[in-house]
């Protein structure tokens, strides 16, 4: 077969067509020609021979007949298998040419049907329902017709016969092909008129329909028979096809040139293409490369020029008048939606204040209309309510989708009062888009760019608007929002996102809320408005399936705006007209439009217009602030909302329910409160916080356990020695309690422990509540912390070290200010009190020691006792200022006498005041009868440690603490309890 460049193998690819090549099956061989078998017709005479010799019988010579016999029979044998294998090698080849045949015309079906699907042809593209395939301003191959083509496929091996040599002529020829014309060599048909222009009818319908308008102009000349091509929406563009008809009679003459005439010969930069209609070959224009003879409606010859045959046969493709009409005008129809055909003559821009807002019915809920922009026959129209219920918006950098938001939003607000529309606007570019109409009172909240933390409150705020929502129509037994009664307080909310790409990625878990309320915001009346450069493949499908409104302002590539639109109308928009883009309303026809652009003095007139008007519910809760004076705690709620015996300190943060409530702590029910968090989280203060209102709400005596040791050793002994009297009903607080007693001596240490936990495991039940705040909450031991009841984590240097101390991994936050932490799994912010001890009505603050205690009668440590008895461990370097203040201290020393008793005289005061006896605990253990004699009519003063004080004092009791670095002794009169006093002792004290 001659090569045809019309052929689909030049001009489709073949590359997968399915199947392997195929191949002949071999031919059998000849069987070859049997020899004659001289060695066994000769053995058996031999052998006869030999044998007479032997027997001299003659009967033996009979034998030598056999072999000649045998051999001739072997060749006769051999011959007719040979036969027998030849018939049965050429059935079987026989079955394989049948088998191959099968397979070949199988694959030519697979080849025909591919080859249909991958050119449009003129019939199928008369179908209403098939879409389009508007592309660039290539024409390409055109179908001509059905006809016999070059087949792809191979079929290996060499032929033998004739039947090879039929079927590899088969397996060349495609049957039933279309038969394809490169359009830009230019095509002539030729034949009777009313033929010949069905055939040209069907070339210019592949073409309109293949060619985008604004790339390829269609010019055809005037008169009835092509005046439905004027209808077509190529009216302009780089690359011309010009029809040409010389069966035309124009101006009385007859023939091409007067044709051309009246063919509108406007410039083609990209070059032209001509479909040229004659009756003979005469009438055609020079140079077209191919030529389709049209004998009649289902006969036709193509011929190529430079060909060397008399062309191919062919069935042609034709298309009626009215066909082509009906086509016309649905391609007309697509143009205007698309924005390329001669009724989309948009303006380059749209002032709002041009825009006729559309007017709701006074109480009405179920509509949401408003005019956003102008289409090519007048305003657009947007309706969520009854359209929708989402939407998708789509743009590139500098499309204008920021502005088109604006106008949107701005255009609801001025057709709907507030308690019928609100919206929660969420900006991902900073805010600055939607900052214009803060003030609106439809806007119930700008969120910008959010932290980890804000992204969880979303979804908790959000799902709680959900479940609002649904109460609130539960509760009408209603099934929708349009149901509701007038006076039921439920606006629509509209949530626009701009930049969702943006804020998805950074917050994945988002997704999964958007989902739900696209779910289900059509009855609950939530509408979602999602802008992206890039929807496609950012919104879940399940997402996109509910938002029937799709806008895509100019994007970069043709598949972003089919998967936004399902058109590719919106990557040919110039960057120099913002604001245009494609908008499907909700009702499956894609439309250009200029948005609307909405200037300040508009904003303007429409805050002032609406001002006063009642604000709208906020879905979304603010952060708790990051201070809250004391004066602002009763704005969150009333004091009745605190209960008898709670203490109410701060705040505590709830999006679930959409609100912030108190942060209300009832030791009866609560237990004892511990703060826990890192250097400077803001411990102190919440100790404040808490120990300000207990005394505010008169719950007893608050006891800071605090100031030097010595203070707050007596505080914390009056407090366990009140609560096991029964009247010790309070509040103790404790500040840093895991490091409080760290320096305190070991005794002393320990007893401190032992009274906090006295506090803790008796004082619940007896009244008494205990308030501290730790850095580390294992440092306090688990004997101490499993006492508490209650646990406020702070903020602390990382996640894990807020785990272990209990707290919720997800609540941390680095940045966290002081006061803020986490309380029952929520956010709480302390009230910012700082410890103020004189402005607590009621309260007892350790924070200064206890001024001396005075002695008793007789200004001496003893009262009335006329000896002191001083341990101490530097026994010569006190008596030295004992002689300063005028005593006169004999010095006992490990060698005194023990008769030395009787010349002290013990009940006999000196000249200038009480017998003084000074030594170190050797000293004294050394005169043990004296200092028997001593403890018991003598005042022991004790400068020194426990180490000395057991010396004089036989009591395993601790005393008083002492603070490290500060002059103070240790003072026993006979018969009482032992007494911090300042040091040296004097006759005042």
């Amino acid at each position: 077969m001659e090569r045809d460049e019309t052929d689909l193998a030049d001009v489709i690819d073949f590359a997968d067509a399915p199947g392997a090549a195929l191949a002949l099956p071999s031919h059998p061989p000849d069987p070859p020609t049997p020899g004659f078998p001289w060695i066994a017709a000769i053995t058996p005479v031999g052998g006869a021979v030999v044998l007479w010799a032997i027997t001299g019988s003659a009967l033996s010579l009979a034998f030598a007949a056999l072999g000649p016999v045998v051999a001739v029979a072997s060749v006769l044998d051999a011959r007719r298998q040979g036969r027998r294998m030849q018939r049965t090698g050429a059935a079987e080849r026989a079955e394989r040419l049948a088998a191959l045949r099968t397979s070949v015309a199988a694959r030519h079906e697979l080849e025909r049907t591919a080859a249909w699907r991958r050119v449009a042809p003129a019939r199928p593209i008369l179908d209403a329902r098939r879409p389009l395939d508007w592309r660039d301003g290539d024409a390409g191959h055109l179908v001509l017709g059905r006809g016999t083509t070059r087949s792809a496929l191979r079929v290996d091996g060499t032929a033998v016969d004739a039947d090879d040599r039929e079927l590899l002529a088969r397996a060349a020829r495609l049957d039933g092909a279309p038969v394809l014309a490169v359009a830009e060599g230019g095509i002539g048909v030729i034949g009777e008129p009313a033929l010949a222009r069905s055939a040209a009818r069907a070339l210019l319908v592949q073409v309109a329909h293949r060619c985008r308008p604004g790339t390829v102009a269609i010019a055809v000349p005037p008169g009835d028979d092509w005046a439905w091509a004027t209808e077509l929406p190529h009216r302009r563009g780089p690359m011309v096809v010009r029809l040409v008809d010389a069966t035309l009679r124009l101006d009385g003459t007859l023939g091409i040139d007067a044709t051309l005439g009246q063919v509108d010969r406007g410039a083609a930069p990209h070059g032209e293409i001509v479909i040229a209609v004659a009756e003979t070959a005469d009438g055609l224009p020079i140079g077209l490369e191919t030529v389709v003879v049209v004998a009649s409606p289902g006969h036709a010859i193509v011929r190529r020029r430079g060909d060397g045959h008399g062309g191919r046969t062919i069935v042609p493709a034709l298309v009626s008048l009215a066909e082509a009409g009906a086509l016309a005008k649905r391609l007309a129809t697509a143009g205007d939606r698309e924005g390329v055909g001669p009724a989309a003559a948009l303006p380059d821009a749209v002032p709002y204040d041009a825009l006729e807002q559309p007017t709701a019915r006074p109480g009405s809920r179920d509509t949401l209309r408003a005019a956003v922009g102008v289409v090519a026959d007048g305003p657009l129209v947007l309706d969520l309510a009854t359209l929708g219920p989402h939407a998708i918006v789509a743009g590139t950098t500098g499309s204008g989708k920021s502005e088109f938001l604006l106008a949107w939003i701005v255009a609801l607000a001025d057709g709907h009062p507030p308690e019928r529309v609100s919206f929660l606007l969420v900006d991902f570019k900073g805010g600055a888009s939607f900052e214009p109409v803060r003030a609106l009172p439809h806007v119930a909240g700008i969120v910008t760019d959010l932290d980890e933390g804000e992204a969880e409150r979303a979804v908790l705020s959000l799902r709680a608007e959900l479940r609002h929502r649904e109460a609130v129509l539960r509760d009408e037994r209603v099934r929708g929002i349009s149901e509701l009664a007038p006076h039921v307080e439920l606006p629509r909310l509209v949530l626009v996102v701009d930049e969702f790409q943006a804020m998805i990625e950074r917050f994945p878990e988002l997704g999964g809320v958007v989902a739900d309320v696209a779910a289900r915001g059509r009855s609950l009346g939530v509408h979602l408005v999602l802008a992206s450069q890039r929807p496609n493949g950012v919104v879940r499908e399940q997402v996109t399936a509910n938002c029937a409104i799709r806008v895509s302002l100019r994007v970069m590539h043709a598949s972003d705006s089919i998967a936004v639109v399902g058109s590719d109308g919106a990557a040919s928009i110039g960057s120099e007209t913002p604001g245009r883009g494609v908008v499907d309303a909700g009702d499956g026809r894609p439309l250009l439009f200029q948005s609307a652009r909405v200037d300040p003095s508009a904003i303007d007139r429409l805050v002032r217009r609406t001002t006063g008007l009642r604000a709208a519910r906020r879905p979304w809760v603010g952060p708790l602030p990051d201070r809250i004076p004391p004066d602002d705690l009763g704005l969150a709620a009333p004091a009745s909302a605190v209960g008898a015996g709670s203490l109410a300190f701060g705040l505590l943060d709830d999006p679930d329910r959409q609100r912030h409530e108190l942060a209300v702590w009832d030791p009866g029910a609560d237990g004892h409160l511990l703060v826990v968090g890192a250097p400077g989280s803001g411990r102190s203060s919440a100790l404040a916080a808490v120990a300000s209102a207990a005394s505010g709400a008169a719950a007893g005596p608050v006891v800071r356990i605090d100031g030097p040791a010595s203070a707050q050793w007596d505080a914390m002994c009056a407090a366990v020695d009140a609560m096991r009297r029964g009247d010790g009903r309070g509040v103790i607080a404790i500040d840093d309690l895991d490091t409080r007693f760290r320096d305190w001596p070991d005794d002393h240490r320990q007893a401190a422990r032992g009274m906090v936990e006295a506090l803790l495991r008796e004082g619940r039940g007896r009244g008494v509540a205990v308030v501290a705040t730790a850095g580390s909450a294992h440092r306090l031991g688990s004997a101490i912390r499993e006492l508490f009841g209650s646990t406020v984590v702070l903020r602390h240097p990382s996640r894990s070290d807020l785990v272990q101390a209990g707290g919720v991994g997800a609540l941390w936050r680095a940045d966290d200010p002081p006061g803020r932490g986490q309380w029952r799994g929520r956010r709480i912010q302390f009230v910012d009190a700082q410890p103020s001890p004189a402005a607590d009505a009621g309260g007892v603050d350790a924070a200064e020691p206890d001024p001396p205690a005075t002695a008793a009668a007789g200004g001496s440590p003893a009262g009335g006792a006329g000896a002191w008895a001083i341990v101490t461990a530097t026994p010569r370097t006190d008596a030295a200022a004992l002689r300063m203040q005028g005593h006169d201290p004999i010095v006992l020393d490990a060698l005194v006498d023990p008769t030395v008793r009787a010349a002290i005289g013990l009940r006999t005061p000196t000249a200038t005041g009480p017998r003084v006896v000074i030594g170190d605990a050797d000293a004294w253990l050394a005169n043990w009868a004296l200092a028997a004699a001593m403890r018991e009519e003598a005042a022991v003063v004790v400068h020194g440690g426990l180490r000395e004080y057991r010396v004089l004092v036989r009591d395993g009791s601790l005393p008083p603490l002492l603070d490290e670095g500060v002059a103070q002794c240790w003072v026993l009169a006979p018969g009482a309890t032992p007494r911090r006093s300042p040091w040296p002792p004097s006759s005042n004290n």
